[in-house]
């Protein structure tokens, strides 16, 4: 029963690791799309841009993560174990990167909704909707565009994302103990 707690704990320390490290480097890429002006002059490739970094970050901090809690247990991790450590990780690092954005949102750079506004509204316009239609669709998006929303919406992301993910990784990291050992 030691044993287990005794993992518990490095389980928590490295997903507590991997997790700043991940939400930390997810915070500034993001913020160096936005502070560059990225996000407003490539919006289409950007996106792609920030997708596929978000993919290979992700992959392999999880896979570094249950690499290391792998060799920390005698080389043993189960599906199980790799699965909810990567579930942690996501919850750190979605905890992390939502703090630092919140924090950049509403005391450094608070411009950054309104120019997303923008952008929205001049695509809306683009496709010809009427005055009335883009109004309420800023009023709808305004809802989930405020700091405190934005945090949750990072959060809830990345723990999903960090748990599909965890399922494949975790079965390529997985190695069992032996039944009869």
């Amino acid at each position: 029963m030691e044993n287990t707690s005794e993992s518990t704990a490095s389980s928590s320390i490295i997903a507590l690791k991997y997790g700043f490290i991940n939400g930390l480097l997810s915070f500034l890429f993001s913020t160096l799309i936005n502070v560059m002006g990225w996000a407003e002059q490539f919006q289409e490739s950007i996106s792609w841009v920030s997708t596929i970094w978000s993919l290979v970050l992700s992959v392999t901090i999880s896979y570094l993560c249950l690499r290391e809690y792998r060799e920390q247990n005698e080389g043993y991790i189960s599906y199980g174990q790799g699965l909810g450590l990567a579930t942690l990780l996501g919850a750190i690092s979605g905890l992390v990167a939502g703090a630092f954005n919140y924090i950049y949102i509403q005391f450094i750079d608070n411009t950054v909704m309104q120019r997303q506004m923008d952008i929205a509204r001049e695509r809306m316009e683009d496709q010809g909707l009427s005055a009335s239609q883009i109004q309420s669709a800023e009023e709808m998006t305004s809802l989930f565009l405020n700091p405190g929303m934005q945090f949750v919406i990072v959060v809830i992301m990345s723990v999903v994302f960090n748990f599909l993910l965890g399922l494949i990784v975790s079965a390529v990291v997985k190695r069992e103990k032996p039944v009869f050992e």
